[in-house]
C-alpha cells in the first residue's frame, strides 16, 4: 500500500481553541432547538444527550480534515483544528458521562430497580461496555497528544496510536445501535413521520459513518500515512 504523506500539529494557538469550542458549542445549541423542534424542550437531560452528540459531531470533523486535505490541499490549513476539536471532544464526553450514571437513575426511577439502581446498565452492558470505549480511548488519545507522547512512544508507535481515534469512533456507533434505536425510532419516524425531523440518533449517526467511510476511500486513493515519519513534536505548528 501507498504511504500518504502525514501532517501531524503538536501546539496550537489561542484562537484555534477557541473556534474550536465556538464550533462545538454551536453543535450543542443545534441539537438543543433540534430536540425542541421534536418536542424535548431543554433540560437536563437533552443536556446529557446533547453534550454527547456535540462531540461526536467535532470527533467526525477531526477524523475527516485528514482525508479532505489530500484530496483538497486548500484544506491543508484547517489541520491544527484536528487536534483541538479531538481533544474538545474528548474532554466534553465526560460531562456526559456523569449525567449518564448519577443523572438518569434518579430522572427516570421506572426503568431502574429500587432495590438495584443501576440494573440499566447490568441489562444494557454492551451498549454501557461501547460507551466507556470510546470514553477510555478518548482519554489515551488525549494524554499522548502532546509532544511529550511522542517522545515517549516513540512516532512509529505513537501514529499507530493516533489511528485508534476511528476505533473510537466505531465504538460510538455502536454503543448507538445496541441502544434498539433502528427499529424503534428511526423506522418508526419513517412510517409514521409523527415529529418535524428524525431522531437524534440518526444524524448522530451519519456522524459517526461518514468519517469512517471518508478514511475508507483515503487509504484506497493515497495509502496509509504509517510508512512515512511524522513532523518532529517540536516543530510547533507546522503541518
Amino acid at each position: 500500500m501507498k504511504a500518504a504523506r502525514t501532517r501531524h500539529v503538536f501546539s496550537n494557538k489561542g484562537t484555534q481553541w477557541a473556534i474550536s469550542g465556538v464550533i462545538y458549542v454551536a453543535f450543542f445549541f443545534f441539537f438543543i432547538w433540534y430536540h425542541d423542534v421534536r418536542g424535548k424542550p431543554f433540560t437536563l437531560f437533552t443536556t446529557e444527550k446533547c453534550t454527547a452528540i456535540a462531540s461526536v459531531y467535532c470527533l467526525a470533523l477531526a477524523l475527516a480534515l485528514g482525508p479532505l486535505s489530500r484530496f483538497w490541499s486548500n484544506l491543508g490549513r484547517l489541520l491544527p483544528y484536528r487536534r483541538t476539536l479531538g481533544l474538545t471532544a474528548a474532554f466534553m464526553s465526560v460531562p456526559h458521562v456523569i449525567l449518564v450514571f448519577i443523572y438518569l437513575p434518579w430522572r427516570f426511577p421506572e426503568k431502574y430497580s429500587p432495590n438495584y439502581p443501576l440494573s440499566w446498565f447490568v441489562d444494557h452492558w454492551f451498549t454501557v461496555l461501547m460507551g466507556l470505549l470510546g470514553l477510555a480511548l478518548f482519554l489515551i488519545l488525549a494524554v499522548y497528544s502532546y509532544p511529550r507522547g511522542v517522545r515517549k512512544l516513540g512516532k512509529h508507535r505513537w501514529m499507530i496510536l493516533q489511528k485508534l481515534a476511528y476505533l473510537a469512533m466505531v465504538a460510538l456507533a455502536l454503543h448507538l445501535l445496541s441502544m434498539g434505536k433502528i427499529p424503534k425510532n428511526w423506522i418508526a419516524w419513517i412510517e409514521t413521520r409523527n415529529k418535524p425531523l428524525p431522531p437524534g440518533s440518526f444524524p448522530t449517526m451519519m456522524a459517526c459513518v461518514a468519517p469512517l467511510l471518508l478514511k475508507i476511500v483515503d487509504l484506497v486513493v493515497h495509502g496509509d500515512s504509517l510508512g512515512t515519519e511524522p513532523d518532529s513534536p517540536d516543530a510547533g505548528e507546522g503541518t
